[in-house]
């Protein structure tokens, strides 16, 4: 079957006619992301009865007896819903290791064929006519792409699926994807079509035409930027590229096509609106910046004020953007406007009453070695820009009441995500006269001075709350040292990606009087089947927050007891990009 499209003339009639179907395509492209939203709801819906239907049963019989529980476990609902679970556990891991999650491929792979369904469907034998439309498709897709970028909590997509905007930074990368291959044929075929036509030397020196090739250009620049080698090499890079294109697209597409402004002008009213609402949640504190002995760590404490304190307070894990104003800029520094281009995430690692604390690994990038040096101005207090808080822990369901067992895991200052859930965890339970011993914390470092922030945010817990307890003296909390404390961590190469190293290395005395558990890398196989060996029945809700490997591992781990059918709640807040 050969090629079926070329070039034919058309009456004016004829043209309106295509243009009319054009339109009825970008709009059909746009509607249909509606499709999965409000699928996801009835989901959301369908779970939420279903729950409450459990909850009802649990009422019921308080005490079920075990041959009831046994049936309930072999009956035909039971096992559709282990059979679900595993389904759904299996949809969340990873076609192979940093290849991506399998529900993104499934999901990626389904939009762009629907996408391309849209491109195709009803163009006859017009090459223009596909050509015009790929174009179409894709830049009625831009409102979407640009709002699952917004970090704002007001995100329309935020408050629809209920989650964080890094749970939708996959997304949007997936989108972007699906807008660029689309726009690739899109521009190749146009380009075709002016050398076929023997009129490219005219056209590529119109205004339209330049727009057009402009903003592909740039288009290539940013999906260059984007590559994972890019990031890493230099995030620095990607996310001034990423910010300084995003903002010029739209413009450029407004001017290339005039039938395409409203899908270009919903994407850069989406784009203000997430500014205006970032900057009305930024706050400019005058903040203390100490180093944490014997480490590459520094310390921020930022005072907030109290008619905002209350939303750090409401759900521990959360984290901030900080940026660094010129003012506080170091005075090293060849280019001090950079930093006003730089918004980074850092988890909150502790909240009192009137301030947020932030733990961080000193790397190579520029706003941590610019905290490094402000660290050693020991009487300035420099002011810091502060945005948030936000985060997926907003929506966490209630693990101390919902979950029998809770397991949480960190590497290195993953620690920084994980000791705040858990000390909310065991306030929650020694307020309701449980035992806490139903939580259990399995924290790695490379060094025993690594905990010393950690000592001193309980310490001050504790002098606020008489629930506070430091996690010196708590035997849930396990720590192992995988590197040489001698060196304090300090001389030792760092990881990429600034963690905790996995391997094992030597073991020495501790020096700095923290109670280590065991200096050895930790058996996370071992961990998860203490866990869930605890009870054949019990739910068990599993943290993560640490390289991607330890992730990977404990994922493998839980997954062998989702296979039996066990109930998990899996969350996993690895370092990422």
């Amino acid at each position: 079957m050969g090629w079926p499209y070329h070039l034919v003339d058309l009456t004016h009639d004829e043209k309106h006619q295509r243009r009319l179907t054009l339109d009825r395509y970008a709009v059909y492209s746009q509607l249909s992301a509606l499709v999965p939203i409000l699928a996801y709801q009835l989901y959301r819906l369908g779970a939420w009865v279903y729950s409450e239907r459990q909850r009802a049963k649990v009422r019921y019989s308080a005490i079920p007896s075990s041959p009831g529980l046994k049936q309930s476990r072999t009956s035909t609902t039971g096992a559709v819903v282990r059979k679900w679970r595993s389904f759904v556990w299996w949809l969340e891991g990873e076609v192979a290791p940093t290849w991506g999650l399998r529900i993104h491929w499934i999901a990626g792979t389904s939009w762009m064929t629907w996408l391309l369904f849209l491109c195709v469907h009803q163009t006859g034998e017009d090459y223009l006519h596909i050509t015009k439309r790929f174009g179409a498709v894709a830049a009625a897709q831009f409102p979407l792409h640009y709002m699952l970028a917004m970090k704002s909590l007001y995100s329309p997509l935020n408050l629809a699926f209920g989650t964080s905007h890094e749970e939708l930074n996959p997304w949007h990368r997936l989108q972007g994807r699906v807008i660029y291959g689309l726009l690739l044929l899109h521009a190749t075929w146009y380009l075709n079509y002016f050398v076929q036509a023997g009129v490219l030397a005219t056209r590529l020196t119109t205004r339209v035409v330049i727009i057009g090739y402009v903003a592909f250009f740039l288009m290539n620049i940013l999906f260059s930027a984007s590559l994972e080698k890019v990031r890493r090499w230099s995030y620095r890079v990607f996310f001034v590229v990423h910010l300084t294109v995003g903002m010029a697209l739209p413009p450029l597409l407004f001017f290339h096509a005039s039938h395409l402004r409203i899908y270009v002008t919903e994407a850069l009213a989406l784009f203000i609106f997430d500014i205006i609402c970032r900057k009305l949640d930024t706050i400019t504190s005058y903040s203390t910046i100490t180093s944490v002995p014997h480490t590459k760590l520094v310390k921020i404490r930022v005072p907030v004020p109290p008619s905002k304190i209350q939303r750090f307070r409401d759900a521990p894990g959360q984290h901030v953007y900080l940026q660094i104003p010129p003012e506080s800029t170091p005075p090293y520094s060849s280019s001090p406007s950079i930093y006003e281009l730089l918004y980074n995430p850092f988890t909150i690692a502790s909240v009192s009453n009137t301030e947020v604390t932030l733990v961080l690994r000193t790397l190579h990038g520029p706003t941590t070695k610019a905290l490094e040096h402000l660290s050693h101005l020991s009487k300035a207090h420099p002011p810091l820009n502060i945005e948030g808080p936000i985060g997926s822990s907003r929506h966490f369901p209630n693990l101390a009441a919902d979950y029998d067992r809770i397991l949480l895991v960190a590497g290195g200052v993953g620690s920084t995500f994980i000791l705040p859930i858990y000390q909310h965890i065991r306030d929650q339970l020694v307020a309701e006269s449980k035992s806490p011993d139903r939580v259990t914390v399995i924290w790695s470092m490379r060094s025993s001075s690594e905990a010393l922030w950690a000592l001193d945010s309980s310490s001050q817990a504790t002098s606020e709350s008489e629930e506070g307890s430091s996690i010196q003296d708590d035997e849930n909390v396990k720590i192992f040292v995988t590197g040489n404390d001698s060196h304090h961590g300090i001389n030792e190469p760092e990881p990429e990606d600034g963690s905790v190293e996995m391997s094992e290395l030597s073991r020495k005395e501790d020096e700095v009087g923290i109670r280590v558990t065991e200096r050895d890398r930790p058996d996370l196989g071992r961990v998860v089947d203490g866990v869930f060996r605890k009870g054949e029945e019990e739910r068990v809700a599993v943290l993560v927050c640490g390289p991607a490997e330890m992730a990977r591992e404990m994922r493998g781990n839980v997954g062998r007891w989702v296979g039996k059918g066990r109930d998990v709640w899996f969350h996993d807040e690895s370092f990422g990009w």
